[in-house]
């Protein structure tokens, strides 16, 4: 069946027909294979949709992107939309170039997608709510003033607060460069002075560190499925972030070296970490039970989902030790496996991290390591430890059975010299 598909300036007069009326909207949705544009006000009221006739989602979002930019509008939607597309050029430009074939292509996708949450969730409602329609209002004293103090008042963490202003500001300059720096003016530059201790540095979530007993009945615990189980022990052995592990492979497991390949490491780099035998034969096991994905580009875990995964580690946190708060995903592990390691020898904890351990520095270099020959007899020497009892299954035995002082692991215990 033919399809029929507007032209760009049947689509642009369109667009101009929604704008008239007072559509600020323009999603892509499908409609039995076919994708078409759906325009809606302010109030979510839908003002008509047209069909684009194309089967690729990508096309017809680039077509969306290309209506929203191109009307001559100074409100702080299109300017949001114009300043995203000039980053997606970027972005684009990166993965193209030199650094095509490394991470850092990835990461600049990652903080574009960051950027734009930030904008159209925290500005772009601040300028409704105050009817501000034309970006020029921005640049006035009291109201980005008031910008700022609702950020405080919506988003009393520092380091959210602070991100989502930087993240604003970055776009009003590159907005007042292109027009010629006529905006910004002194005064402006007066009212946001000091802006970052305007928010503080206060964090929303206390920091956690689970004790030994408590990551020996993680370590003990029957988890329903392999990948809840690598979900628990890849940040607590391995050292792993989320973002970090769910780009494993299995060609990136190197058994016969004991470590292995984090392609995505934080900040577009990537590193090596240890890959003791206890995940050794983890892994193992999981790859002779599958039929399919076995391939060394295959990923070794599949199905993430990080709003889903994070419920996870809140639930089971609350199952095994009964701990509550937002700081119960991967991190507060990998944080807990560097303050074991750390007290059991000095200079482990570097490796285990993947990074320089300092509380003074906040910039944190990747530490060039191939032999995690010390930091693997830890955690298999660990681990052989923790299970010698037989698996504990149920939260209260767990949490009764860390309470008892024969259970309690002393890490002092540990001796290297001993096999």
């Amino acid at each position: 069946m033919h399809i029929a598909c507007p032209s760009t300036s049947q689509a642009q007069d369109w667009w101009n027909l929604m704008r008239q009326k007072n559509a600020t909207k323009l999603y892509v949705v499908a409609d039995h294979g076919i994708y078409r544009l759906r325009a809606f006000s302010t109030d979510r009221k839908k003002c008509g949709e047209l069909s684009l006739g194309l089967r690729n989602r990508k096309l017809a979002q680039q077509v969306a992107n290309s209506l929203a930019i191109e009307v001559d509008d100074d409100s702080p939607a299109a300017i949001v939309n114009s300043y995203l597309n000039h980053k997606l050029m970027q972005v684009k430009a990166c993965s193209q170039g030199k650094y095509a074939q490394t991470s850092l292509a990835t990461s600049k996708e990652h903080s574009l997608s960051t950027v734009k949450s930030r904008l159209n969730n925290h500005l772009l409602p601040f300028c409704r709510k105050r009817h501000i329609t034309n970006i020029k209002d921005l640049y006035r004293c009291e109201i980005i003033g008031a910008y700022i103090d609702t950020l405080i008042v919506d988003e009393p963490i520092g380091d959210t607060a602070r991100s989502i202003m930087a993240s604003t500001l970055a776009m009003l300059r590159w907005y007042d460069r292109s027009k010629g720096h006529i905006f910004i003016s002194n005064n402006f530059n007066d009212s946001i002075k000091g802006w970052p201790s305007t928010f503080g540095y206060r964090r929303k979530r206390e920091k956690i560190f689970l004790k030994p007993n408590q990551i020996q009945a993680i370590l003990r615990y029957e988890y329903p499925n392999d990948r809840i189980k690598a979900m628990f022990y890849l940040p607590l052995i391995c050292g792993l972030r989320y973002n970090e592990f769910i780009h494993l492979r299995w060609r990136d497991l190197h058994t016969e070296n004991g470590n292995m390949d984090v392609p995505f490491a934080k900040g577009g780099s990537d590193r090596k970490t240890q890959y003791p035998k206890v995940m050794q034969t983890f892994l193992d096991r999981v790859r002779k039970k599958r039929s399919t994905g076995n391939l060394p580009g295959d990923y070794i875990f599949e199905d993430y989902n990080k709003h889903r995964d994070l419920a996870i580690y809140k639930t089971f946190m609350k199952k095994i030790l009964n701990i509550d708060g937002n700081d119960t995903a991967s991190n507060g592990l990998r944080r807990s496996g560097c303050n074991l390691i750390s007290k059991y020898q000095l200079g482990l904890a570097d490796k285990q991290l993947g990074h320089s351990v300092c509380t003074k520095v906040t910039h944190k270099c990747y530490i060039d390591n191939e032999d995690f020959e010390d930091i693997n007899y830890f955690w298999d020497t660990f681990y052989a430890i923790c299970i010698k009892p037989d698996t504990v299954v149920g939260a209260e035995s767990v949490r009764l059975m860390a309470m008892q002082p024969e259970n309690v692991i002393d890490y002092f215990k540990l001796d290297t010299k001993a096999v």
